[in-house]
């Protein structure tokens, strides 16, 4: 054990750990396996010198994995429904406009696409009563148009499923062989920026001090971490399922990072 290292519970950890990955279209699986098929090939989170080509590695734990989205939408700027119906708005170049109800339009003729988000394209800034503004694409007279229709889903970010695997004592694993260890997988919901995969790593060894939710546990029993101990050769990867509207990944891209300590 390192001379320099640092006294942190249950072990001594040595050096900071912090590894990220930007993963697209590395598919893993297919609709009815999470098992690594031939010709996929995740990609590597963290290498604990699976090449054995260090002097001072002897291993570390992960004990934080955090999955963002690339891809971020904001809410509409402004809503025309019956709630907001004869309000008074000022909208600028790149605001978004959404039409809940088409009912409440009273200008001729639009909006050009009915339910949906649209978004402001004029030059100058458009103020006037909401239902009377002409949501079109061109720039008729009067309330100046210049809307361009995004749809009736903008913004909306589907689920997705990534899967992280364990392999140990190679450079390159292959899946037919079954290198691949699946660790666990976790699905980022609808319309959900980032999560942390704490619910579903595997529970450290040893109990340690936590301050943490202890409502589902029998009296008695300890609270632990969750982690991934990780000897010296070991790598986790990860991937993402294609499935629904991800048939050749998630193409919007998200970065998987993994926080914890080499000993």
């Amino acid at each position: 054990m390192a001379s320099t290292s640092t006294n942190k519970q249950p072990l001594l950890v040595d050096r900071p750990l912090f590894d990220s990955v930007r993963v697209t279209t590395q598919t893993v699986g297919t609709v009815s396996t999470l098992f690594v098929q031939g010709g996929q090939a995740p990609s590597i989170l963290v290498d604990m010198d699976a090449a054995l080509t260090e002097d001072n590695n002897n291993g570390g734990v992960v004990d934080a994995i955090n999955i963002v989205r690339n891809d971020s939408y904001r809410a509409a700027d402004f809503t025309i429904n019956s709630g907001t119906s004869g309000n008074v708005i000022s909208i600028s170049s790149g605001q978004i406009l959404f039409v809940e109800d088409t009912s409440q339009i009273t200008a001729t003729g639009t909006p050009m696409s009915g339910y949906g988000y649209y978004v402001y394209t004029g030059a100058t800034t458009l103020t006037g009563v909401n239902t009377a503004l002409h949501i079109t694409g061109g720039d008729p007279s009067g309330l100046s148009g210049g809307f361009t229709y995004t749809g009736v889903a903008f913004g909306q970010q589907d689920p997705v499923t990534f899967v992280f695997y364990h392999t140990r004592g190679t450079t390159t694993p292959i899946p037919a062989s079954g290198d691949y260890k699946i660790l666990f997988s976790k699905t980022i919901p609808l319309n959900t920026q980032q999560v942390d995969c704490n619910d579903v790593m595997p529970d450290i060894a040893y109990p340690m001090p936590n301050a943490g939710d202890s409502a589902s546990l029998a009296g008695g029993s300890p609270l632990r971490n969750k982690g991934i101990y990780l000897e010296r050769g070991d790598r986790i990867y990860v991937g993402v399922v294609p499935n629904g509207p991800h048939a050749s990944g998630y193409t919007p891209g998200v970065h998987v990072f993994a926080q914890g300590g080499f000993f």
